[in-house]
This record gives structure tokens, sequence and C-alpha cells, in this order.
């Protein structure tokens, strides 16, 4: 008992202590047993002085199972007196001074000088080791209290019937029934198997201890009656003995079959409790996992800036948040749990469900206006466990008021080009009057300032013009006039356009025309912008004397053109924002060319009102090539 107990928990004190006091137990029994075959003084007196380790460790014992720590000068005063009393006792005839004789129950000895003092100390190592449990019985919970007192019981009852059987009939000259002290043991084992198995004592919680109890008890039970035959053949005739040999091993066998059954049919019960036990504490862990991680879902959901709908693989509407139904001006009770089909009864939602009702479902960011003053952003997004489709989440981004200020942005910049553009063609007009003579012959200095102020002027109304061309992209009217044009001839009027700038640079264009190519259905003039802006950039960025390479091809379907630079190129980490506004690349902005940033914004704008695409190729400190190909519409 004392190795499975230490096996199964060998760190914890209580279990340790026990171990030492099962040890000390256990060759106490050993040494009684060899004494009482070899019949010899030494082991006589080995067996008295082993008697008093047993006190000793069951101190041990108790302080750990009380919970609490033996003192250092208690523990010194303990250790130091059984270890002397032990060497006494083994080497000197100051404990038992002669053995007389020996027999089956008792032995006949004559006892030294200080066989009352070891007595007084047994009975005081015994009474410690029984009261300090006690002490704490009110201070602990009701299992602690169980497993204490019937440890006590067992201790008490062997402590008594030993003290009796070794120490205070011998002071009265009766030793008879010296040798029937170790069965004593069986009362501490007995009780403290008990609250191991009731009660958990030392957390020992295992099946296999219980069937080793339950053998041990079996076994205790023909060791009795075996005892009891032994007395039988002590006290009766002969002729009286072989009945209770048969008699005891009639009860035996019995006993034996009667208690593998009751093991049989406990271990059988308490296994299903366990397994039982273990199955519902595991369903409620993960019950109370699942009622968390469903709550902080609801609570996202619920406080989630954007509205959120989510339906199922039956397109059953299956939870919406606060901010979806303010949005949608909706009655959760009239959706909950129904097809999107109930969508269809709100004004607001009736849009949304012809967005839900389509093929395709998956929607990123669509606008959608779905009354006079509201605007969202509509996305669709499926949801898929192991490949398999269980519904999807409809995310509504209310984007009113920024649409509302983009608007106002947008009227503003319309309204100030338009009131600009006045202004300055007046302006470039008289400086042209002026740059012409039309006022008097002015002098160098004045024709060169004038020169000056006229480049500049143009500059700004250039500006005006993209500014304009930006507010009519953002209220989506922007293609004028769709005639049949020649892309070709296109070219050649925007490199016409820069001629004087193309000779001050001492560039080259280089113009290549790979295969005939047809006219196409196009707004000549905002082409032509587009030209006009590849063309502007590859010479503002480019270095004095190098080539311009324009590529000019089709196919069935589509026609190409490529205007390639070998100037300073684009940065890999700006090139993804080279077509939105007012951009413009640290290299450009290092130069001292002027530009406004809406160059490309406008041409990619241009060229997808087409149907066409546009892109770039670039390379630092390599040079750049811009593309765009539109469709031949017959």
């Amino acid at each position: 008992m004392a190795i499975y107990v230490y096996k199964e928990n060998p760190k914890i004190k209580v279990n340790k202590n026990f171990f030492y006091f099962g040890l000390a137990i256990f060759l106490w029994c050993l040494i009684n047993f060899i004494s009482l075959l070899c019949k010899d003084l030494f082991w006589l007196r080995m067996a008295y002085s082993t008697g008093s380790l047993v006190p000793l460790t069951g101190i041990y014992f108790a302080y750990a199972l009380a919970n609490k720590k033996v003192s250092n000068k208690l523990s010194l005063f303990l250790v130091s007196t059984s270890v002397i009393l032990f060497i006494i006792n083994i080497s000197t005839p100051l404990l038992i001074k002669n053995l007389i004789s020996f027999s089956n129950f008792g032995i006949e000895v004559t006892f030294g000088p200080i066989f009352y003092i070891w007595g007084a100390h047994l009975v005081y190592l015994s009474l410690i080791s029984l009261i300090i449990p006690l002490t704490v019985l009110k201070k602990v919970d009701e299992q602690r209290k169980k497993q204490i007192l019937y440890f006590t019981t067992g201790s008490v009852t062997f402590a008594l019937w030993t003290i009796i059987v070794n120490v205070i009939l011998p002071m009265f000259g009766f030793t008879s029934l010296a040798n029937i002290d170790t069965p004593a043991t069986i009362f501490v084992v007995g009780f403290t198997s008990y609250s191991i198995i009731k009660y958990q004592l030392m957390d020992i919680r295992s099946l296999f201890f219980q069937a080793f109890m339950y053998s041990f008890v079996i076994v205790s039970i023909i060791a009795f009656l075996l005892l009891l035959m032994s007395l039988g053949s002590f006290l009766f005739a002969q002729s009286m003995i072989w009945p209770l040999y048969i008699m005891a091993f009639i009860v035996s066998v019995t006993l034996f079959l009667i208690g593998r059954l009751f093991f049989i049919e406990k271990t059988n019960l308490e296994k299903a409790k366990i397994n039982l036990t273990n199955l519902l504490e595991t369903s409620e862990k993960h019950r109370k996992i699942a009622e968390l991680e469903r709550d902080k879902t609801v609570r996202i959901v619920n406080n989630f800036t954007d509205g959120l709908i989510i339906i199922n693989e039956k397109n059953e509407i299956t939870s919406i948040n606060p901010e979806a139904i303010k949005i949608l001006g909706i009655n959760t009770n009239s959706i909950i749990n129904k097809h999107i089909q109930s969508l269809e009864f709100f004004p607001k939602a009736k849009i949304l469900f012809l967005a839900l009702k389509t093929k395709n479902n998956y929607i990123l960011r669509k606008k959608i206006e779905l009354s006079k003053d509201l605007i969202i952003e509509l996305s669709i997004i499926p949801l898929s466990l192991e490949k398999n489709n269980i519904g999807y989440i409809v995310v509504l981004h209310d984007i009113s008021r920024e649409e509302t200020v983009e608007k106002m942005k947008t009227e503003f910049v319309s309204l100030a080009a338009h009131q600009l553009r006045t202004p300055l063609s007046i302006i470039n007009w008289s400086m042209n009057m002026l740059k012409n003579g039309e006022f008097g012959k002015l002098t160098k200095k004045q024709t060169e300032v004038i020169e000056n102020a006229f480049n500049n002027n143009k500059r700004l109304i250039s500006l005006v013009n993209d500014l304009l061309d930006v507010t009519h992209i953002e209220e989506g009217i922007y293609l004028y006039k769709i005639t049949m044009s020649d892309v070709k001839e296109i070219v050649l009027l925007a490199i016409e356009g820069y001629k004087e700038e193309i000779k001050k640079r001492r560039i080259k264009i280089e113009l290549k025309e790979l295969n005939i190519l047809p006219k196409i259905m196009i707004d000549a003039v905002k082409i032509r912008l587009v030209i006009q802006n590849f063309i502007d950039n590859a010479i503002k960025y480019s270095p004095e004397g190098v080539n311009v390479v324009i590529t000019l091809k089709s196919d069935e379907n589509n026609l190409e053109l490529k205007i390639q630079d070998f100037g300073f190129g684009i940065s890999k980490d700006q090139q993804q924002k080279i077509f939105t506004k007012f951009f413009r690349g640290d290299n450009a902005i290092k130069t001292k060319e002027i530009g406004s940033g809406l160059g490309l914004f406008l041409s990619k704008n241009i060229i997808e009102a087409h149907g066409g695409k546009i892109w770039f190729e670039s390379q630092e400190n390599t040079g750049t090539s811009f593309y765009f190909s539109l469709p031949i519409k017959k």
C-alpha cells in the first residue's frame, strides 16, 4: 500500500510520509516474523527496537495529514531519542536482559532497567501522532474530516492493541500474548484503505487500488480462518481438526467467489460512473466554451459599425445586426429565419433583394443607391466549410456622407474651374496681343516678361481644363463626340504639338506602325489628350538627346499603342499610385518640370470609358513604357 501511494504522487508530502510510515510497519512485521522463526534474542531485540520507529514515522505522517510542519527542535528531539533507544536496545541488555522461552503466542523474558522508559517513549510518540490530526478537524471541510477520522480510528486501535500487548501486560509480568501484536496492523490497513476508497485520502482514485484492497480483505479473512484452525488444533482433540479444515476451506472458497463477483460488478459500475462523469464534465466544458464563443460572436456582430446580414444555404436570414436594421428600415421579426424574399416588402431592402437573387453570389463594394439620401457599398461574401457552401454574409457599408462630401467637392471644383476659365482666357488673349505688338513695339526685356507670363497662363488654363475634365468624369459625362477616327493621324497631330519642345531637348521621336491600322469609333479629342499626356511625360522625364519610341499595332479585336522612353523610370514602391489623382512620383518632383498629377488619372478614365485597357511597365533609372488598347467595334 505504501509503495502504491508513493508511486501515485511521489512529490506530495503526505504521500511521501505515508510511504515511510508504511515501510516502518512492514519492517516491524517482517522482523517479528523472523524472530518467531529464529527464536533468537538478537532478533527479539531487533523487533522491539524496530517497533519504536512505527510511531516516529506515524508522527511525520500525522503532521502532513494535518497540513502542518514539524518544528526543527521537535524533529531533532524525536529522531535523536528514537535512534539512541534503537542502538541501546539492539546492542545492550538494558531493554531485554534475557530470553527464557518462546511459544507460538508469546514469550518469557527478563526486562532490563530502561523497559519503562522505552514504554513511556512509545506511548508519548503514539499520543502525538494521534492528537495532531484531531487539532485541525474544525478547520477542514467534510471530506477531509472523514479522511482524518477514519485514519485516526485505525491508528488508535492499532496503537492500543500494540501498547497493551507489548507494554502494559508485560509491566504486570504477563508476556504470553506478545507475539500477536503484529496482526493489529490490519486495523491501520483496513481503516486507511476505506478512507482512500471512500474519501480519496491522499488523492488516490484508482480502481486498481480498490481491487487490491478487496483481495486483501479476502486474504485477511482466510488468514483469520487459518488462525482459528490453529487454535482448534491447540484446544481440541485431533479428531476434530479435519472438520474444521474442511469448513475453513469451504468458507474461504465461498468468500473468494462472492468477493470476486462483488468486485467485478463494482469495477464495472465504477468504470461506467467514471466514464459518464468524464463525458458529462467534457460536454459541460465544451458547452460553456461554445456559449462563450456564441456570445462573443453575437456581441461583435451587434456592435459592428457596418450592417451585417448572415444568410444560410437555404437563403434564409439567420442573423441581422442593429446597423443593418437601421440602414434598411426593416422589422427584425418579419425577416429573421425567413427566406430572403421577405426583403421584397421593404422599400429600401427591395434593391438589396434584387442583388441577392442574382446568380453571382460574390460582390465586393458595389455602390447601390437605396434611396435619395442613402447610398451603400454592398459586399456579398460566400461562406464555406470543407468545400461545402453554408451560406453567405452580406455587408452594408453606408457611404452616404462620403458621397455627399465628394459631390460637394466636385461641384466646388467645377464651379471654381468655370469661374477661372473666362478671366484666364481674357488674360491669355491680352498677353498674345501684347506679344504680337498690336499695342506698340516692345523692348527685349518687355517681350521676355510677356512671353514668360503668357506661358505660365497657358499652364493655368491647362490645369483648369484638367480640373474640369476630372469633374466631368466624376459626374459621369465625359465622352462627347464618338466618330470613326484614324489613331495614327491623332498621334501625328499630338507629335506636331510638341515640335518646339522636341527640338529644344534634342529628342528624336520614332513612330513604328507594325501593321495596317483600321479606323475605330472613338472620341478623337479625348484620345488625343491621352496620347499628349504620354508624350509629355516621355519628354519631360527623359534626359536630353534620347529617343522616344511610339509603336502602333492591331489584331482582330484591339488596337494597341505603346510609348517607350529611356528616362528616370518609376520606383517600384510607388507604381500602384500612378493612376490616382494628384500623384507625382518622387523622381518627377525632384525635376524642375511642373505638373498637376492629373494627366494619367484622366488618361485612365478616358481609355476605360472607351471600354479599353491602360497599363505600364517601368524600371527605375532605365525607362518607362505606357500602353493602351482600344476595342475595334464594327
